[in-house]
């Protein structure tokens, strides 16, 4: 559990989907959205702009 939390207080994103839980580094320039369907995580997209 204090790995989750460790995770969170770095920035890090923590999901689930069929019942695993994923973990997505924020990126550096850009957004993370994630997408509900019927009010279930479908998916993410990451976007990172190159400066």
């Amino acid at each position: 559990m204090d790995d989750f939390h460790d995770l969170l207080q770095k920035g890090f994103i923590l999901y689930q989907k069929s019942g695993k839980i994923g973990v997505e580094s924020p990126p550096t320039f850009g957004s993370v959205t994630l997408h509900f369907q019927d009010g279930r995580f479908s998916h993410l997209v990451r976007t990172e702009t190159k400066k």
